[in-house]
């Protein structure tokens, strides 16, 4: 690729772990090819001092602006006259959003207001209290539907992208996946009747820590389903749309949750049984009581999450689907301090799996399950099972229907690769997050458009829609009210 004339300069908005992983390593190699640059940064002032540190360590030196934490859906005047200020300065041509997800509307909006490229981390939005809250959780939606039209309305005069950051949509492994639903469904004209997906996070919070620890955590009333679990609401959508069939095309759903909170976490884990896990240890570190935890976590964020949604077309159930989000599993933690690196580097051990029906024609059975807590360093047995990039798709059809040799036939992710990446140290999903950013990059260049973007913030309504479906379905639950929710679903 020919180096571009103009320089494209980026503001990042977020320095925490997920950035230092997704997006700055990536911008940093990418500098070459797109001129591309991290011009300014924006973060908390309690983070001044380690942020500071990093930049020096990659001996960078962007313009660094630290606020003042802050509540409320729109940035604060102090930080906005700043910002304002920044982008006449330098200019600035896009934006990377990778702050706490109840941010990521307020800086959205000033970004669209001043004609910024975005792309920003998943989930659009989030709200404090949503687990107790109806009002709260109907918000999540109108916080998208507020989003997109300051989008249109920006792009009749100044045509941008809004890139929302979901890496399964970019996934080469899914994308055969994809493939393999279009084949059967314009073979036969079914489409997906059934799907069940589950994702384990294996994020061990100890109780005191459900308290204290923010990154990640439950003490500003969300959890899991803000966390991780939108990638999985979205991964059902695109799972429906690609095997589409005209004439039956789902034109509502209805929805059912059910949360773990923290009070039952407490329960299933008591104080005596991490004695016996911890020893003495445990007397040393737990800050709280029982009765004090019980208390402290009322109204806090939901742990696990189990939810039914029903793709129904005129009032008939077509396609049953389940979704199960878990951070209390299987994990590597047997330590009572909690590491500094909250995200890759305390435990954490992903397992995920999705069962595929098309009616009598088609099974296909997504595995990727790790067994280490170390994703730095990887070999080639780390494609294998347990392995840190373990991802296989086993697929059963209908030969006598279909055709075919075999009804079985599994595909590994580096087969499907070609081995492209077998020598490489890194994840697959780092390669994959690195594309995000190069489709950001090409789009600022003019090398693709708004309607060439695989995931424009135009086509997230349904996923929306249904995380606040999610939540406004637990919260009526709790309150002793009908529990299903049920939203139209557009062509």
């Amino acid at each position: 690729m020919k180096k571009p004339d103009k320089k494209i300069n980026l503001l990042v908005v977020g320095i925490g772990p997920h950035a230092k992983r997704a997006y700055i390593p990536h911008l940093l190699n990418l500098n070459h090819d797109y001129g591309v640059e991290i011009a300014a940064i924006v973060e908390l002032k309690e983070m001044e001092s380690r942020t500071r540190n990093y930049f020096r360590s990659l001996q960078l030196s962007p313009e660094q602006i630290y606020i003042e934490r802050f509540n409320g859906g729109v940035l604060p005047i102090s930080t906005s006259k700043i910002l304002d200020l920044l982008v006449k300065k330098l200019p600035l041509h896009g934006i990377i959003i990778a702050t706490e997800p109840q941010a990521h509307k307020p800086f959205a909006m000033w970004a669209l207001k001043n004609g910024l490229h975005i792309l920003m981390d998943k989930p659009i939005t989030t709200r404090a209290n949503v687990v107790t809250s109806e009002i709260e959780a109907q918000k999540i939606y109108l916080d998208y539907q507020e989003l997109l039209q300051e989008y249109r309305t920006l792009n009749q005069k100044n045509k941008t992208i809004f890139s929302v950051h979901v890496q399964r949509r970019y996934h080469t492994g899914f994308h055969k996946v994809f493939d393999l639903i279009r084949e059967v469904s314009d073979k036969t004209g079914c489409p997906i009747t059934s799907i069940e997906s589950t994702h384990a996070d294996g994020q061990w919070r100890l109780p005191s820590e459900l308290v204290d620890i923010a990154y990640h955590g439950y003490n500003q009333g969300y959890g899991k389903v803000s966390h991780s679990g939108y990638h999985f609401f979205d991964l059902t959508y695109q799972l429906i749309k690609n095997s589409y069939i005209k004439g039956k095309w789902p034109d509502s759903a209805d929805v059912f949750a059910s949360f773990l909170l923290p009070r039952g976490l407490l329960m299933q884990l008591a104080e005596d049984d991490l004695y016996r896990c911890f020893s003495d240890d445990y007397k040393k570190f737990c800050r709280y009581t029982s009765d004090e935890l019980s208390e402290l976590t009322k109204g806090y964020g939901e742990i696990d999450a189990r939810i039914l949604v029903d793709f129904k077309k005129e009032n008939t159930t077509i396609c049953q689907t389940s979704i199960n989000l878990t951070h209390n599993s299987f994990t590597r933690r047997s330590w009572i301090e909690p590491n500094d690196d909250l995200y890759k580097g305390n435990g954490r051990v992903k397992q995920e799996t999705h069962i595929i029906q098309q009616g009598p024609f088609q099974s296909i059975h997504i595995h990727s399950y790790q067994m280490k807590d170390q994703h730095d360093k990887n070999t080639r047995e780390d494609y294998d099972f347990g392995g840190n990039n373990h991802f296989d798709i086993h697929v059963f059809r209908n030969i006598g229907i279909l055709g075919g040799d075999a009804p079985h036939r599994k595909f590994t992710i580096d087969e499907i690769l070609d081995g492209h990446f077998s020598d490489d140290p890194g994840l697959v999903i780092e390669r994959i997050k690195r594309s995000v950013v190069k489709e950001f990059l090409d789009a600022i260049n003019g090398s693709i458009d708004s309607a060439q973007l695989i995931s424009s913030i135009e086509d997230h309504e349904f996923t929306t829609r249904l995380m606040s479906a999610v939540y406004l379905s637990h919260v009526r639950r709790m309150n002793n009210k009908h529990p299903i929710i049920s939203f139209p679903i557009s062509d």
